[in-house]
């Protein structure tokens, strides 16, 4: 082989599985270094296409390493967040899912039509649903995070940032390593990761198993059910073939899980006054008028949930990266296809009551391509060129299955017959379909040795077709369509028909950098991204009181834009021992995509119609600051502390929906005032409050450290005759407190400031072949809520919930890390 081909291969090597993304805007870089052997992890990030060290990226990009993923056992998307400012995911559930980003996510709470704000790569391999975030995350190489719209290098337009995630290649050399791990609520996680070739030198694989199985924390009184629990498996396997002048490198995944993780708290009952005063039939009211039962418990942690079944998730993946090489350019080509799937088994009731589930069974199909040409890295002009095509398919089966207590309950009245509803299912078939095409080019003029300026240009053709039909199941008589009718406030069967719409959208990057010295430089940049529209799944008929049609939801919104400016400065001192960087930003979102309440109607008594939909904000706006840093007093200790300021508001949103407690009947006017059809959130923070919306905290921040002290052949009276290291690590991610009720409601509700504490202490050989550790992750045991409400004790209403975050409460454990060959 020639030395040509051999330092071609080398090349590849280093580069094949990269996720290469440009991301406009952005952040500080939160390179959260590990010491070893007196250096610094020198994590390597793609946010340019290149391999590059964080420091040198006059872009902000955070990046998590493998070192610092395995010592602190950082697997699912909640736990990075944690040592990444102002990103903070809510996986409350496989289709609730959602990740912000300075406050934003796009549309949560399950619009299986929509696309998140943050993108999700993986392997170069962009993740559309929501639901493909449902997973552990296991032998990576690397974890980065970037702020700000993106698109102008490679996969799909996002509007506030991304995360890209690479796993490990397979390797040449043969090794198998094996890593297990106890903690309480009787949890027992087991990985296993073999690599080795199959050619020498031509072809290796790659196999990585884990197995998570552990009791859940909240134990359901009904029938001792555990839930919010872990029981979930995956499998990843790779081949990774190596030519003379091309690299081949095939993945193929399956994850699974089937756990209690449909479950929101009950805190407490409906309020007993409305917004202008007069009283207010509560819930347990309610409950008691019409089915004659008493209220059991308002204990979030000790529920009577009634046929709580588990929420069956599936996803399978496969893709192939082959990279090319064309004289001094490299040519890649990334194919992808991706399926998940969701049945879930939703509650009827708390309290032992049968009244009725509402669930969402979802299929996705996935299908990408993606090609680019990349000019070497080094040169004075360094560009990249590609196109990026996309074809997905989502099924969104919405059923409402009605208990032994519909009837009673809907129709408000305890004789009804039980039969009315008990046993029928109302459903939707929401369908929705995406064909996506783009071309982008971005390139990086190096000036001189202090100026560079980097410029990148993205054109998107895109056609967005969606559909919802309804329907009754089990119906026998006409009674019953007239009690699903009163249940679902007139609506039985309809179809909206196909909906179709085409766009053109342009996404740019305009990033200069200037390099003052060794130690500091400065960048800013400008960048517009754009997010298709939304399909609204669920789109519904609006009908009055008599079932007279009054008008269509939209099935289709319309884009999200995304204006970014950013102000950032690298630095670094005392021989790379002092890092820090801090960066301004301020973020217009314009035509933002959310889960709005349509009034504009009234049914023929002059009551207002309110019926949820997908739709648009006018104007948010991201503003704040962000800063990081890592420090090293002495050789193997280092210490890392970051911080964000965000201001999240809504600028033009005159006519969000009002809170339960202002929409009262007619019967409740004050001096003939009725209830808003609208309530302004303009000038307002953005709150958890609000429909499609995570909690903003206004102040958030982390600081940590982790340290190694050599301890010589201490255990050689024990067999082990090799040197031994002591290491430990402590990270705290602090929260300010954080609104999250509707700021114009008269019951405001916070979630206060809170501190989640891991630590963790261990033994390790130098060689890496065995490893302990002990660890405690929420040393404080804080009880994380990210959604509360105040309940609404009218026909459809509810008692007041809350939605704990995916963070379990105190969890201990001990991990031994085996290096089997």
């Amino acid at each position: 082989m020639t030395c040509s081909a051999t330092a071609f291969r080398r090349k590849l090597l280093s580069g094949v599985g990269l996720a290469p993304l440009a991301f406009m805007g952005g952040v500080i870089a939160v390179a959260t270094a590990q010491a070893e052997d007196a250096q610094v992890e020198e994590v390597k990030v793609t946010a340019r296409q290149r391999e590059e060290k964080a420091q040198d990226v006059p872009l902000p990009v955070s990046v998590v390493g493998a070192k610092t993923q395995e010592r602190e056992r950082l697997e699912r998307l909640q736990d990075f967040a944690q040592k990444v400012p102002n990103f903070v995911p809510s996986i409350t559930n496989p289709r609730t899912s959602a990740m912000s980003i300075r406050g934003i996510s796009g549309i949560s709470g399950g619009a299986d039509g929509s696309e998140s704000a943050v993108g999700l790569i993986v392997d170069n391999v962009f993740y559309t649903h929501v639901g493909f975030q449902w997973a552990d995350f296991v032998d990576l190489q690397s974890f980065e995070v970037a702020r700000g719209p993106q698109g102008t290098l490679l996969g799909k337009n996002t509007t506030v940032g991304a995360v890209v995630i690479r796993t490990q290649l397979p390797a040449f050399a043969r090794s198998a390593t094996s890593e297990t791990t106890f903690g309480n609520y009787d949890r027992v996680t087991q990985k296993l990761n073999v690599t080795g070739p199959i050619i020498d030198d031509k072809l290796a694989y790659r196999v990585t198993m884990y197995y998570d199985r552990g009791n859940g924390w909240i134990n359901n009184q009904f029938n001792s059910q555990q839930l919010l629990d872990n029981n979930r498996w995956g499998v990843r396997g790779q081949l990774l073939y190596v030519g003379d002048n091309f690299t081949d490198r095939l993945i193929f995944d399956r994850l699974r899980s089937d756990e209690y993780n449909n479950y929101a708290g009950i805190i407490g009952d409906s309020f007993p006054l409305w917004a202008n005063g007069t009283r207010a039939t509560t819930y347990s009211q309610n409950v008691a008028t019409r089915l004659r039962q008493p209220i059991l418990t308002y204990n979030p942690y000790r529920p009577y949930m009634t046929r709580l079944g588990k929420l069956d998730q599936r996803t399978t993946g496969a893709s192939n990266e082959v990279n090319y090489q064309i004289g001094d350019n490299t040519l890649t080509a990334v194919s992808a296809w991706r399926e998940f799937t969701l049945h879930p088994n939703n509650s009827t009731g708390n309290n032992l009551l049968d009244i009725s589930s509402n669930a969402y069974d979802v299929w996705v199909d996935q299908y990408s391509h993606e090609t680019r040409l990349a000019s070497p890295a080094g040169q004075e002009l360094e560009w990249t060129i590609g196109n990026y095509n996309l074809y997905e398919k989502v099924f969104s089966y919405n059923h409402v299955d009605y208990g032994s207590d519909a009837s009673q309950w809907f129709s408000n009245n305890f004789n009804a017959n039980p039969f009315n509803l008990w046993g029928l299912s109302y459903r939707n078939d929401g369908k929705a379909r995406t064909f996506s095409t783009a071309a982008f080019a971005q390139a990086t003029w190096h000036i001189d040795e202090q100026w560079a300026v980097t410029a990148g240009l993205r054109d998107t053709y895109e056609i967005r077709e969606g559909s919802n039909f309804g329907w009754i199941q089990g119906l026998t008589n006409f009674n019953q369509i007239a009690a699903v009718s009163q249940a679902t406030g007139g609506t039985t069967y309809f179809d909206t028909g196909g909906q179709r719409k085409t766009v053109n959208s342009l996404s740019g990057l305009f990033n200069p950098s200037y390099r003052f010295n060794e130690n500091v430089m400065a960048y800013g940049s400008v960048a517009r991204g754009e997010k298709s529209g939304a399909v609204n799944t669920q789109a519904l008929p609006i009908l009055n009181s008599r079932g007279v049609f009054q008008a269509w939801q939209p099935v289709i919104t319309k884009p999200e834009v995304s204006w970014d400016y950013e102000l950032g400065v690298k630095t670094n001192w005392l021989d790379n021992r002092l890092i820090v960087n801090a960066n301004l930003y301020w973020n217009d979102i314009f035509d933002f995509q959310s889960v709005l309440v349509n009034t504009d109607y009234t049914d023929v008594n002059g009551v207002p119609i309110r019926k949820n939909f997908l739709g648009n904000i006018g104007h948010v706006r991201l503003r704040g600051f962000e800063f990081d840093g890592r420090w090293s007093p002495i050789d193997r200790l280092w210490f890392t502390f970051a911080g964000a300021y965000t201001n999240a508001q809504y600028v033009d949103y005159a006519k969000a929906a009002a809170p339960a407690e202002w929409l009262w009947p007619a019967s409740s006017n004050v001096n003939g005032a009725p209830a808003p059809l609208y309530m302004s959130l303009s000038g307002h923070s953005i709150t958890g409050g609000v429909s499609g919306n995570n909690p903003v905290a206004p102040v958030s921040g982390n600081v940590g450290f982790n340290h190694e002290y050599p301890l010589g052949p201490v255990l050689r009276d024990y067999g082990f005759a090799g040197p031994v290291t002591l290491f430990s690590y402590s990270n705290a991610a602090w929260s300010a407190k954080t609104q999250l009720s509707n700021p114009n409601s008269v019951y405001p509700l916070f979630m206060p400031a809170y501190a989640i504490w891991n630590a963790g202490v261990g033994l390790k050989t130098d060689d890496e072949g065995y490893s302990f550790n002990l660890w405690v992750r929420n040393l404080l045991n804080e009880r994380v809520f990210i959604a509360q409400t105040v309940g609404s004790g009218g026909s459809n209403g509810s008692f007041s919930t809350v939605t704990f975050s995916a963070l379990n409460p105190r969890t201990f454990g001990a991990t031994l890390r085996i290096k089997l060959y």
